[in-house]
């Protein structure tokens, strides 16, 4: 509708358009290529009312538009802000679970140790039990006159029984002792 007053030829209406209309230029001077005749003063103000308020909407739609635009800048900035720190979140969250892990398993890993030791001791004390019984039962034997004069006196050597005359007497040998202390152990076991 306006580029019939377009007179500078720059294709829309504008500023210098509206001047040469208000100047009261001849209509072939206004319009070219237009109609001849030219148009009232009053046709021409309310014609150029209409377009400046065109022209206004125009620019009140693209100001709206920046406004909108601006707005929904914000909030996918906002957006993408709260994904970084979701991930940021994860990946804190994630190097403490494997943090926790590690420290876990490597208490556990002292922990293992620290009841193998235990048990190696426990082990160790055991043999050493034995092995003072087992001293105990030889001195035993050696109070009672068992020792190593197996040919001499037909008595038992450490362990091995042979026939003696105080085995025939009633006395027993160092094997008999250790069956006994052996009985005597199991049926302790037992009862606990």
């Amino acid at each position: 509708k306006l580029a019939a007053y377009d007179t500078d030829g720059d294709g829309d209406f504008d500023v210098e358009d509206a001047k040469v209309l208000l100047d009261d230029k001849t209509a072939e001077e206004a319009c070219r290529g237009a109609k001849k005749e030219t148009p009232s003063p009053r046709d021409v103000g309310l014609k150029l009312r209409e377009a400046l308020k065109q022209q206004l909407a125009i620019i009140h739609e693209r100001v709206e538009a920046k406004k909108l635009a601006k707005l929904a800048l914000a909030e996918v900035r906002q957006l993408l802000a709260k994904e970084k720190e979701e991930t940021e979140l994860d990946l804190g969250r994630k190097e403490i679970t494997a943090r926790v892990k590690e420290r876990v398993a490597n208490r556990l890993k002292e922990e293992e140790e620290k009841m193998e030791k235990e048990e190696i001791d426990k082990a160790l004390e055991k043999v050493r039990n034995k092995k003072a019984k087992q001293n105990e039962v030889v001195e035993e034997a050696k109070k009672d006159g068992v020792g190593k004069k197996a040919k001499k006196g037909g008595e038992t050597v450490l362990g091995k029984e042979v026939k003696s005359e105080e085995k025939e007497k009633g006395k027993s040998t160092i094997k008999e002792k250790w069956k006994k202390m052996n009985a005597e152990k199991t049926i302790k076991g037992r009862k606990k």
